[in-house]
């Protein structure tokens, strides 16, 4: 039984729990709205962003040759601040 709970909980299959919003620190307000609320893991927040590689070089598209542009984890400690 723990085996099958320990695979369960190690498949990263992520779902969008609210509505977009146009700044991060307003989906910060929600992830703290929903850990008071009750248990809940993983919350975290996601931005669409240039792909990179390993190395940090931005992924380019080989069809358009434009960087491709995903979603990727907001961290609020490299976000620039304008």
């Amino acid at each position: 039984m723990e085996k099958q709970a320990a695979a369960i909980f190690d498949g990263e299959k992520v779902k969008q729990l609210s509505q977009l919003f146009d700044a991060p620190q307003y989906a910060q307000q929600f992830i703290d709205l929903a850990r008071k609320a009750g248990p809940c893991r993983d919350l975290r927040i996601r931005a669409k962003a240039v792909l990179t590689d390993a190395e940090g070089k931005p992924v380019i598209n080989p069809k358009t040759k434009a960087p491709m542009v995903g979603w990727a984890d907001w961290n609020p400690s490299t976000a620039k601040v304008a």
